[in-house]
């Protein structure tokens, strides 16, 4: 059977982010433009190590996933 979707890229997307502290934030990662923000912070405790922890996932991903076809990881 011939595969009718032929492109599919991540352009943006939020996520929630928490710890077992109750730490919280939402990331939105523009992986077009390789950007992301946080926002919407609750910090309850280990403000700074919590927050480098929450950008080096969102450069992980933007290094995983900026420009890459998904396409063939459906099954459309």
């Amino acid at each position: 059977m011939k595969k009718i979707i032929t492109k599919f890229y991540f352009d943006r997307a939020k996520y929630r982010v928490g710890d077992d502290f109750g730490n919280e934030v939402f990331v939105e990662i523009d992986y077009k433009n390789r950007r992301f923000v946080i926002s919407e912070i609750i910090v309850i405790q280990n403000a700074f190590e919590f927050k480098q922890k929450v950008v080096f996932m969102a450069q992980q991903l933007i290094a995983k996933k900026h420009n890459i076809n998904f396409s063939d990881r459906i099954e459309i």
